[in-house]
């Protein structure tokens, strides 16, 4: 089975590659071990902090911010495709501050608003009317209007079907068994194994997360990816009248228009295993409800945990060509931030393969790194 472009993995990031190569009008295929959104992108809470990401500035808040730019539009498009709306939360982000980071807060917060965007600083009173029923003693908050929200999973699965509709085609369960290569550099990836399948391609995109490390050590290449695990919670909690996505530390609130609210998600460097802990239960639902004292009446609806590829050894996430080959590229490890990156991380692996450039400056910063 012969293609344009094979993407490996179909998490958010590889369905928005695909989205985008089809879009372009190559012909595509995409495969994945599981189902699809199945890794990280299903334990995702789907929060974008863009314009109220902590750093002033640096290549990783460029790349956020040129993404988030791109969101909405792809939205749009999506809709477009498909002949309905999708789910999003536009009533930003509300990031509480502790006395201690006021001013930590203020480079960035000048920062972001010489650069246009609306970040604004809150005092506690304007918190509180802004989201009723939080603790008392908070020094204040940022508050970021145009950062984003949505659900994970429908977003995938969004992509995919526009992707389909545009001739795209995805084959699940099949995990990759071997890789055929040409035998000198600049090496090509000619064949791709599956248990069913055998496919070849012009470009070949190495998109499966937590899987890219060992297909990538098939390759000869080195991409050490660590498994933190996260875990988070859905509740019930009628009464309280939601706006925006509150974040107090890594703790985040994420209401769905249900009445229901997402509470997550933990950092996890060494857990001992990959399911859900009652012990992290316990400290989510704590934290939550020393936040808005209200949840303590809320029902337990659901709780999960999943893995996020973190890169070691470099930044997140890995994306551009692979080196040493002529047709591999590797967009993998963006470890808390697959949703909010993938518009443009697809945006860039589109244009290297359609163009063989990318407009972004900083590309080489996220590189693949070489053995």
């Amino acid at each position: 089975m012969n293609c344009d472009a094979l993407v490996i993995g179909c998490g958010v990031v590889g369905c928005a590659i695909a989205y985008e190569l089809a879009a372009a009008g190559l012909s595509v295929i995409g495969i994945d071990a599981g189902e699809p959104a199945s890794g990280a992108t299903g334990a995702s809470l789907g929060v974008l902090m863009g314009v109220c990401s902590r750093q002033p500035s640096g290549e990783v808040v460029q790349l956020r911010l040129k993404s988030l730019e791109q969101f909405d539009p792809l939205i749009a498009r999506l809709e477009a495709d498909l002949g309905r709306t999708l789910p999003v939360n536009r009533r930003g982000i509300l990031r509480l501050l502790q006395e201690e980071e006021v001013a930590a807060w203020q480079e960035t917060l000048a920062a972001r608003q010489q650069a246009g965007y609306d970040l604004q600083w809150l005092s506690p009173a304007e918190v509180r009317s802004l989201q009723p029923g939080l603790r008392s003693d908070l020094a204040g908050a940022i508050y970021s209007p145009r950062d984003r929200q949505i659900h994970p999973k429908l977003f995938t699965q969004a992509l995919l079907e526009a992707a389909q509709r545009r001739g795209a085609r995805f084959f699940f369960h099949q995990p990759v068994y071997s890789f055929q290569r040409s035998p000198d550099p600049p090496f090509r990836v000619e064949v791709v194994h599956t248990p069913s399948l055998t496919l070849a391609a012009g470009y070949v995109v190495l998109a499966a997360g937590l899987g890219s490390s060992a297909l990538a050590k098939e390759l000869g290449l080195q991409m050490p990816l660590q498994a933190v695990k996260g875990q988070a919670l859905r509740i019930q909690a009628a009464g309280i009248p939601w706006g925006p996505v509150v974040a107090d530390g890594d703790l985040n609130l994420v209401p769905l228009g249900d009445g229901s609210l997402w509470v997550g998600a933990t950092v996890e460097f060494q857990p001992p295993h990959a399911g859900p802990t009652l012990l992290a239960l316990q400290d989510l639902l704590t934290r939550a409800i020393r936040l808005c004292p209200a949840l303590a009446e809320a029902r337990l609806l659901e709780h999960w945990a999943g893995q996020r590829p973190r890169p070691l050894g470099q930044r997140a996430p890995i994306l551009g060509p692979a080196p040493g080959y002529a047709n591999l590229l590797v967009a993998t490890g963006h470890y808390r931030n697959g949703v909010l990156l993938a518009p443009i991380s697809a945006a860039i692996l589109r244009d290297l393969i359609l163009e063989g450039k990318t407009d972004l400056d900083t590309l080489s910063a996220f590189a693949p790194r070489q053995k």
